[in-house]
């Protein structure tokens, strides 16, 4: 995994857009500020760039963004850093901004849990979903002393599962991938959801469906896991109930529960900005409710939004671009072409080598 330490000159300096998280829509707006021709701040309150991807599931394999048929989200967020890295941002990782103030020129301050702050002509929160926690089954009662050794949230190295028999709760994208993604290397995978469907991308639930036929894994809809067993303090079995009544029980020492996340503004939620499903509402130029003041990825709300890599990756462009008439009020803003811009930078590397 790359490694990305604090890179910052003096925190007083002014960079023209300061970017509040660190995700691939963080990381790809800061490409767009070099493309534009403007210095930036990423401030991320986790201690590395990626955001949920780096995160929860560095080794989950992403298929739907342009140019990558299939792709580790680790490097899909290498990729999009070793794209912006050529532009040298500024990057301040392990500090949360708890509050933003405009100042009477129209600039932003920003402040970290840290007492830090940080200047910027217009400021763009690429802040994902806040902070989350996933979501657990509260039937089970107290399981943290089996975390992060029998039982699990997400898939952070595929070792973890190796040639144990697992058992996935879920029935979004998340767990039918894994359940495609760990049946080579697992002894066993069952996958229990409580629902009558699936609710994943087509693709990969017919993918899992195939499997099951195949006897390749176990699949039980309708259901959901009602207690574990422990032996010597792991676990051993675990006890199903389906909507009909009907009990099994299977032998599992790896319990992955992958049905989502509770997300939390934060302190986002007190910043007197307009709110929409927990989101913050923005324009068609990707502005919220303040002048300066943009959003991009999952926290930016309209009406037809996809909650997708991609699109966050697209508003990251449109939110930049459209921060360039506050943060140059009066210049004519231009089309930047990039393989024009790139081929002018080769020739003035050429020069200087």
């Amino acid at each position: 995994m790359f490694d990305i330490h604090n890179k910052t000159t003096d925190h007083h300096d002014v960079r023209d857009l300061t970017i509040i998280g660190g995700g691939p829509t963080g990381i790809f707006a800061a490409f767009q500020c070099g493309m534009n021709n403007i210095t930036c701040r990423i401030v991320e309150s986790m201690s590395q760039l990626g955001g949920q991807l780096a995160a929860l599931y560095p080794e989950k394999h992403i298929y739907d963004v342009a140019g990558f048929p299939e792709v580790p989200a680790i490097s899909l967020v290498e990729s999009l850093w070793k794209q912006a890295e050529r532009y040298n941002p500024d990057v301040v990782l392990g500090e949360t901004v708890t509050k933003y103030t405009k100042l009477e020129d129209g600039m932003f301050e920003t402040r970290t849990a840290t007492g830090n702050v940080y200047r910027s002509r217009a400021l763009l929160i690429a802040a994902g979903l806040g902070a989350f926690e996933p979501r657990k089954l509260p039937q089970l009662g107290d399981i943290n002393h089996l975390v992060g050794k029998s039982v699990f949230y997400a898939v952070r190295s595929v070792g973890d599962f190796s040639g144990r028999h697992v058992v996935i709760v879920g029935g979004g994208d998340s767990a039918l991938d894994w359940t495609v993604g760990l049946m080579k290397t697992a002894g066993s995978v069952t996958l229990v959801h409580r629902a009558h469907e699936f609710q994943g991308h087509g693709k990969t639930a017919h993918e899992v469906l195939v499997a099951q036929e195949a006897g390749r894994i176990a699949v039980h809809l309708d259901t959901e896991v009602r207690s574990i067993e422990e032996q010597a303090g792991t676990l051993s079995r675990l006890h199903l109930r389906s909507r009909e009544g009907d009990e099994t029980v299977v032998d599992a020492d790896r319990l992955l529960i992958l049905i989502g996340f509770k997300s939390n503004l934060g302190p986002l939620a007190g910043w007197d900005l307009e709110l929409c499903d927990n989101a913050l509402v923005v324009d068609t130029h990707m502005k919220t409710s303040v002048d300066g003041l943009y959003a991009a990825g999952d926290i930016a709300h309209y009406p037809g939004k996809l909650k997708i890599i991609q699109t966050g990756l697209s508003e990251a462009t449109m939110a930049v671009r459209h921060s360039l008439s506050y943060i140059k009020p009066g210049e004519k803003i231009r089309n930047v072409f990039s393989s024009v811009k790139m081929a002018k930078e080769k020739k003035a590397e050429n020069k200087v080598t």
